[in-house]
């Protein structure tokens, strides 16, 4: 089989750990990697539970679920999501009139104040007191302000471009019920030891009921754990595919 212009042998891939983390990462292997047969697996701890917990995004996820085809109507209801203009971070300066900062997601309107802003902070290091505060110069800081949606009424040209705000827990139930409608293979299980070759690339699994879980790719997801990177492989690394010799 040929994936571009590399022929492909090795098709199997375990992802180790679940949550939001690792179903994402199988969502998007088996978009990619699916339809040249690859087998995406991903093993779970019945143990370990999934920190439930408000979280916030960039728009960086608005091309993840673009990706997979997944519309807001069907994943925002069952999270609990809201839409997010930006960050706002409180005390972030002594300087007064500055000790509030909201940073926003930059949008097309932008374009049309984000010249004087940069004129205005050259300026005030210049010792001129012109205004540089950026929450006067962004429309995500106006619309925060005033409670108002990244999302118009209606048909807009204009494209404003937003996060999320959602739970962890519900996000992380319902990327692994998709994925796993899209034929990735889920296994319980909780993984006690891992074989390595005698290169030091990782062999197989074993989890604590004497299972054996062996693939020719594997992707370490399991959070501060990090039962592959940093306790098997001793890499401080955040991400990381091992495929043997």
């Amino acid at each position: 089989m040929q994936l571009g212009k590399c022929k492909i042998v090795n098709k199997s891939i375990i992802i180790l750990g679940g949550g939001t983390a690792g179903w994402m990462c199988a969502n998007l292997l088996q978009h990619a990697l699916g339809k040249f047969g690859f087998n995406i697996t991903l093993i779970e701890s019945p143990e370990i539970g999934i920190i439930g917990v408000g979280e916030g995004s960039t728009p960086h996820l608005r091309n993840f679920f673009s990706i997979l085809g997944i519309s807001e109507s069907q994943w925002m209801p069952k999270c609990n999501a809201t839409y997010k203009n930006g960050i706002s971070f409180d005390g972030w300066s002594q300087q007064q009139g500055y000790d509030n900062y909201f940073h926003p997601f930059p949008s097309l309107p932008d374009r049309q104040t984000a010249g004087g802003f940069l004129i205005n902070c050259h300026l005030r290091r210049q010792g001129h007191q012109v205004d540089s505060h950026p929450n006067q110069y962004f429309l995500a800081a106006h619309l925060s302000k005033n409670n108002l949606s990244p999302k118009p009424k209606g048909h807009s040209p204009i494209r404003i471009n937003y996060g999320y705000h959602f739970d962890s827990a519900l996000l992380g139930s319902f990327l692994k019920d998709f994925a796993i409608k899209q034929g990735v293979t889920h296994v319980t299980a909780k993984i006690e030891h891992v074989e390595q070759h005698l290169s030091g690339d990782i062999a197989h699994l074993m989890s604590d009921q004497g299972e054996t879980f062996s693939a020719n790719w594997f992707v370490d997801c399991s959070g501060f754990t990090s039962k592959l990177l940093q306790q098997t492989l001793k890499s401080l690394q955040v991400t990381c595919l091992t495929m043997p010799q």
